[in-house]
């Protein structure tokens, strides 16, 4: 299995110290899921500003984690990329709204 991550931004951010790392790492774990079941039913429901900040806030997250593209996530899942996968990532490839907003 490929590697999904680089934690280098990581350790630099916490000096290398194992058990900062550790506690962000499952900060992650736990607040990742919840998030994307919100953004699911923020999409479901129209509500785009909180799909919007949201979004955002995991895209950050994401690349804390050293993770380039929510495709890599879809893959870790083992399951075809949703729509929710496809939003995720043109959100954290887009270079600008006009790109996430642009037909396929």
């Amino acid at each position: 299995m490929s590697q999904v991550s680089d934690l280098t931004f990581l350790r630099t951010f916490t000096s290398g110290d194992a058990a900062k790392i550790s506690k962000y790492v499952n900060m992650f774990l736990k607040a990742a899921p919840a998030s994307l079941t919100d953004m699911e039913v923020q999409a479901a429901n129209g509500d785009w500003k909180s799909l919007k900040t949201n979004a955002h806030s995991l895209k950050s997250q994401l690349k804390y984690m050293g993770v380039a593209s929510g495709e890599v996530v879809a893959q870790v899942r083992g399951a075809e990329p949703t729509l929710l996968d496809v939003w995720v990532d043109r959100v954290l490839t887009a270079s600008s709204l006009a790109e996430v907003l642009a037909p396929a």
